[in-house]
Formats: C-alpha cells, sequence, structure tokens
C-alpha cells in the first residue's frame, strides 16, 4: 500500500456484551457527537467498579490484533486452533464479545475516501456483527464504505478470521504488517500515518532497576511501530524500564533524546526545583537533579514518576493518528497538578488535530471540572459518558445519557 495515506483515523462506537461489569445486556458506547463527528477528547466517568477500565482495555486488545504476526497463517488455514490474540480472560476463553467501529479518511492512489473499520473479537459467528452500518448510517459519518476484520471464537474453542475475503481488509492488514518495526520519529515530529494506541493503566509507577541485571544499549521492548502499545508499573526489568528507554534515545543520537527532555521538563517539572539532566554511562541511567543534587528516576514522588512515564511514552510511540488512552490520570496527583495534566492533554489535542484521539477515565469531580464539557475550545470536540454515578455538575443530565461540545465549523 506505498499509495496509501491516512488522514484520520478516529473512534465512533465500541459495542461489548458479556465483558466484566456489561454481563446483562449488550451496551454501545459512542464517541460521536450529534452531528456525527469523532470526538478527539472523550472522558468516561464512573465511580469505581462500572467498567470503565475494561473499556479502555478493549482499546489496545482490538487495534493491536491487526498487527497479529499469526495472521498470515490464519489466513491460509481457517479454522485452525490458534494462540488467543487479546490477552484478555473474557475474550480469550470467556463468553465475551465486542466490536470496536472507527472512521477512516484516507487517499488511495490519490483517491480520498472515508470508510468505517470494524474490528470485531471473542465468541461470534464468522458473519455475526454486533452494530451494523447501513447506508443510512454510513452517512452520518460520511462514510461510503464498510469493512470488517477480526478474530471469533466457536462452541469447539476453534478461532476463525473475518474479513480476509475483502480485498481492502487485507491490503489493509499487509500495510499494517510492512510497517511494524519502522521508525516512528516520536516526539511529535512522526512522519509515519499508520494508526496506533497508546494504553496507560492506572498503575504507572517507575520501579528501581534490578541491581544485578546488566545494563547494555539495547532497544526498549516493542520498540518503533506498533498498531498497539500498553503501558503500566514497570517490571525491574532493565529493557521494559524508561531508563532503557531514555538510554537508548541518548544513544540514537537522532535529536529524539534532547526533544523528550525538553518535553518532560516543560510539562512536568515547569517552576519547581528538579529536571532531568542527563544519562550517565556506569551505570547506564538517568539523572534527574533536586536542589542541585542527583537522584534516579525512582527517587521521584509517585506524582511526578506518572507524569514522566506519560509524557515520554506518549512522545516516544505517537504517530500522526495516534489514540492516547489513559486510565485515572489523576491518579498520585494533587487537585493542582490534576488541573494542570488535563491542561496539557487539551493543548496536545489542539496542537495534533486531528490525528491524536484522547480517551480518559476517571472517577474525579475535579477532572470532570478541569474536563469543562460545556465550554466550546478551539479544535476540540469534546464528549462525555456516565456511568452509573451522579452528577457532578449542576447542568449535567441524568447518569448515563451522553454529552457533548463542539465548537463551531471554521
Amino acid at each position: 500500500m506505498d499509495n496509501f495515506q491516512i488522514y484520520e483515523f478516529t473512534p465512533l462506537r465500541l459495542t461489548i456484551d458479556r465483558i466484566g461489569p456489561f454481563q446483562t445486556e449488550q451496551e454501545e458506547i459512542s464517541f460521536t457527537d450529534n452531528n456525527g463527528e469523532s470526538c478527539n477528547f472523550f472522558m468516561l466517568h464512573s465511580k469505581n467498579g462500572r467498567g470503565k477500565t475494561t473499556i479502555l482495555e478493549l482499546f489496545p486488545a482490538l487495534v493491536g490484533m491487526t498487527g497479529f504476526t499469526k495472521i498470515q497463517d490464519l489466513a491460509a488455514a481457517h479454522n485452525r486452533r490458534v494462540d488467543s490474540p487479546f490477552n484478555l480472560e473474557s475474550l480469550d476463553h470467556g463468553p465475551g464479545r465486542a466490536q470496536l467501529d472507527f472512521r477512516i479518511h484516507y487517499s488511495d492512489n490519490g483517491h480520498e475516501r472515508v470508510a468505517v473499520l470494524s474490528l470485531l473479537a471473542g465468541k461470534l459467528a464468522v458473519e455475526e456483527n454486533l452494530s451494523q452500518w447501513d447506508e443510512e448510517a454510513l452517512s452520518k459519518v460520511r462514510a461510503q464504505q464498510w469493512h470488517c476484520f477480526g478474530f471469533c471464537r466457536d462452541e469447539a474453542e476453534t478461532w476463525s478470521t473475518i474479513g480476509l475475503h475483502d480485498k481492502w481488509i487485507s491490503n489493509f492488514i499487509s500495510g499494517i504488517d510492512a510497517a511494524t518495526g519502522e521508525k516512528i520519529g516520536g516526539f511529535e515530529e512522526s512522519m509515519l500515518d499508520w494508526p496506533t494506541v497508546i494504553y496507560f493503566s492506572a498503575y504507572r509507577n517507575i520501579v528501581q532497576v534490578n541491581p544485578d541485571q546488566h545494563r547494555a544499549i539495547i532497544p526498549p521492548i516493542d520498540w518503533n511501530y506498533a498498531p498497539s502499545y500498553s503501558f503500566g508499573t514497570e517490571t525491574g526489568d532493565w529493557r521494559d524500564s524508561l531508563d532503557n528507554l531514555l538510554v537508548w534515545l541518548k544513544w540514537l543520537d537522532d535529536g529524539r533524546f534532547d526533544r523528550a527532555l525538553k518535553l518532560v521538563n516543560e510539562r512536568v517539572f515547569a517552576d519547581t526545583i528538579t529536571a532531568i539532566k542527563d544519562v550517565r554511562k556506569d551505570p547506564h541511567e538517568v539523572e534527574i537533579v533536586r536542589n542541585g543534587n542527583v537522584h534516579r528516576l525512582d527517587s521521584l514522588s509517585n506524582g511526578e514518576k506518572s507524569l514522566v512515564q506519560l509524557f515520554v511514552r506518549i512522545g516516544a510511540y505517537m504517530t500522526r493518528n495516534t489514540i492516547l488512552v489513559i486510565d485515572e490520570p489523576e491518579a498520585h496527583l494533587h487537585e493542582d497538578r490534576q488541573q494542570r495534566l488535563l491542561t496539557q492533554l487539551k493543548k496536545m489535542a489542539q496542537e495534533q488535530f486531528p490525528g491524536l484521539t484522547i480517551i480518559l477515565a476517571t472517577h474525579s469531580s475535579k477532572m470532570m471540572a478541569t474536563f469543562a464539557l460545556e465550554r466550546e475550545e478551539d479544535n476540540l470536540r469534546k464528549g462525555c459518558n456516565l456511568f452509573d454515578t451522579v452528577d457532578v455538575k449542576a447542568n449535567f443530565p441524568r447518569p448515563k445519557e451522553r454529552i457533548f461540545s463542539r465548537p463551531e465549523e471554521r
């Protein structure tokens, strides 16, 4: 797909059935506004245990399957038992099933088109869809085509593919496969337009690297382009560590390390006595300077570690079409830091419009107030879904009703 260019890859709708808390009835979460436009800044708000994390985890799981390494084997041998592609119990072994729909504005050999891509997974019949896109539905999102891809599991626990007979799907998956491992660029300068999901769990701690482990200069795990990434608490393994990522960027010597330091020092440590200074060689690790004293990354406060994880990983792994998914962005942060973080994320979405979509899940009323759903802001299409929660502002509607804020067309 040498002449295939993606201008927009944005979520439209997620349909969930028998996954996590969503057991009694099929649930649909729409990421569009009342005009059918995808929201580029979306908030899920509820108390704990209502399904926010379940929704977020489905994004890297379903988008990630587009890069499943056994795709060619599956295409050649339908109805063959294979390893599960999802790493989610409800999809891998349980009764769960899901469909995630995207709007893709693209150019193919100079001809611009818009398509809906549905990613399907779980216990489904091969020709089954959880949500249909007829001509009327497609017209609402200004699309002309509907294509489906996925993995389904039958009663015999045998996996089959969905959609590989569709030439468009075959070409799209081949393009993802060919791009996997390519240089991303990173730190807001990526030239790669293939889509990716960057998912952060609520646990974003930085731990001390095992002191007995050899710290070679090696590429981090899943380095360069992949359709999805998932980040949480580090394992203590060198390749998994943020230290290794920054040491690797320094070794590459292509400008990304300097841009990483600038991004973190401006967005995390501005107006503080702390900053990332450099990396040392013996042992390989990042140097944090505070009041003139040098410290390790894992000596930062929990809130600082969470923010450093976010901004370094975001900057390193972004493509021109990125869906950023963050669970509990407020974790370990003082209210002032929460407000500052959300303001910075808004700015990123505005600057990267329309190539960046940000989806957050929170139970913080302070975050919702800063989100300011009712206020129109340039280059932001804001949306919110409330799951069985109390009103957090007087003018918010009743629980589970979707609400949107949309700036005027420009």
